[in-house]
């Protein structure tokens, strides 16, 4: 088990500072904080699985988002029994939709706390 579990909170700790640096990077050219919180994840999750995608014959295709090619993998098995496969949710594509699902959701579950955090301040 520890050899699955610390690999993932490095990986979780190197994706967090990825969106950190992409929000700064917003902010910087004078984006709105709450646009750059929810751009800032959804830019992850497109880069990372346009990344994920790309690289996906290697094992090394699950380190640009672990959660996005885990769930991806779960949800072509999903919509090959129930859907027939269709082209947009085989693997690799799949885990390109997976990730800028989740990054989008993400940034807007984080861009309302955020909001909510600032607004209970005043």
């Amino acid at each position: 088990m520890r050899g699955v579990v610390l690999p993932v909170v490095v990986l979780t700790v190197a994706y967090g500072l990825a969106i950190t640096g992409l929000v700064l990077l917003l902010r910087l050219i004078r984006v709105p904080r709450r646009w750059a919180i929810a751009l800032g994840f959804a830019i992850f999750g497109i880069a990372s699985g346009l990344l994920a995608a790309w690289a996906w014959p290697l094992d090394s295709c699950v380190l640009p988002n672990v959660y996005a090619v885990l769930l991806g993998d779960k949800v072509y098995g999903f919509s090959a029994q129930r859907l027939g496969d269709p082209w947009l949710l085989r693997v690799p594509q799949v885990y390109a939709v997976v990730a800028a699902v989740l990054g989008g959701l993400a940034g807007a579950l984080a861009a309302w706390v955020d909001a909510r955090a600032r607004a209970g301040r005043r």
